[in-house]
C-alpha cells in the first residue's frame, strides 16, 4: 500500500467518524473531547471518564537528507475517574523512503501508558505517564526492542490561553553504536482560542541523547471544533538544528466516540 493511499484512507475514515458522531447529535450539557494531538506535550487532563475517546491523522516529513517519512498515528484513551487512565497508540502505517528510491513499510509499534493526574487547584494540575513502547514494527520501521517511558507533566491555564510542560524520556533496551540506551525529551507548549470554533497552538520541544546529539523543533497548528466531541487540527513543524532542517505536515482529528460500560 503506498503512503498516498494510506493518506486518503485515513481523510475518509475522518470524514466519516466525523459526520457519525455530529449525527448523534449533542446537548448544551454534553460531554467535551479533550485532544493531545497533534503537540509532542500532552496535558494533564485526562478524556471524559468513562468515554472512549480516539485520535488518528497523518504525518508527512521531508528529512534535510531528503528521506521521506509518512505516518499514520492513532491513540485510543480511557479515564477510569479523572485522575487515572490508560493510553494505548502507535502507528498503524508507517512509510520509509530514502533517496536511492528504496523504501520500507508496514504497521508501526504499539504504545501502552498508565497516566495519573494530581490537580492542585482549578486550572492547575501535574500528571505523569509510564508505560512501554512494545516492537510490533519491523526493525527498520521502529525501536527492535521493548522501550519504557516515562513522561512528567504540568500543565496550567494563564487566562484564556494553556500551558503544557512535559519532561520525560525513553530507555531503549537495543543497543545501538556509539549511542546511550537513554533519550531525554521535553516540550512546552501554549493554546489559545480564537473564539468557540478555532484555536492556535505554538509548541518548542527538543531531545537529547548521549552519542547522538540532541534535537530541536518548532511546531504551529491550528484546531478547528466541528462539535463539542469532533476536533479537527493542522499544522506544520520544523526542525531547529542546522545539521537537519527536518520538515513536517500533518492533519487530523480527535473524537469522543461513546461511553463504557
Amino acid at each position: 500500500m503506498r503512503a498516498s493511499y494510506a493518506s486518503r484512507a485515513a481523510l475518509v475514515a475522518l470524514y466519516l467518524a466525523s459526520h457519525a458522531i455530529v449525527a448523534q447529535g449533542e446537548g448544551a450539557d454534553a460531554p467535551t473531547v479533550t485532544p493531545y494531538r497533534p503537540t509532542v506535550s500532552n496535558p494533564a487532563d485526562l478524556p471524559v471518564p468513562g468515554w472512549f475517546e480516539f485520535e488518528t491523522g497523518g504525518l508527512h516529513v521531508h528529512g534535510a537528507d531528503g528521506m521521506r517519512t509518512d505516518t499514520l498515528p492513532w491513540l485510543l484513551k480511557y479515564a477510569f475517574n479523572a485522575d487515572s487512565g490508560l493510553l494505548l497508540g502507535g502507528n498503524a502505517y508507517d512509510r520509509l523512503s530514502a533517496t536511492d528510491g528504496s523504501h520500507a513499510s508496514g504497521f508501526g509499534d504499539t504504545l501502552l501508558e498508565w497516566k495519573q493526574r494530581f490537580a492542585l487547584r482549578e486550572g492547575v494540575a501535574f500528571g505523569i505517564e509510564a508505560g512501554v513502547d512494545m516492537p510490533t514494527a519491523a526493525r527498520k520501521l521502529g525501536v527492535g526492542k521493548p522501550a519504557w517511558l516515562i513522561n512528567g507533566i504540568f500543565s496550567t491555564d494563564l487566562g484564556a490561553s494553556h500551558l503544557d510542560l512535559n519532561l520525560g524520556g525513553t530507555r531503549y533496551t537495543l543497543k545501538q553504536p556509539r549511542a546511550s540506551l537513554w533519550q531525554g525529551a521535553w516540550a512546552a507548549a501554549l493554546s489559545h482560542p480564537l473564539g468557540e470554533t478555532f484555536g492556535v497552538a505554538i509548541e518548542l520541544s527538543g531531545t537529547a541523547q548521549r552519542g547522538a546529539g540532541a534535537t530541536h523543533q518548532v511546531l504551529g497548528a491550528i484546531n478547528y471544533n466541528l462539535s463539542r466531541r469532533v476536533v479537527f487540527d493542522f499544522g506544520a513543524a520544523r526542525n531547529l538544528d542546522r545539521a537537519a532542517h527536518d520538515r513536517s505536515l500533518f492533519a487530523g482529528g480527535t473524537f469522543l466516540l461513546g461511553k463504557f460500560p
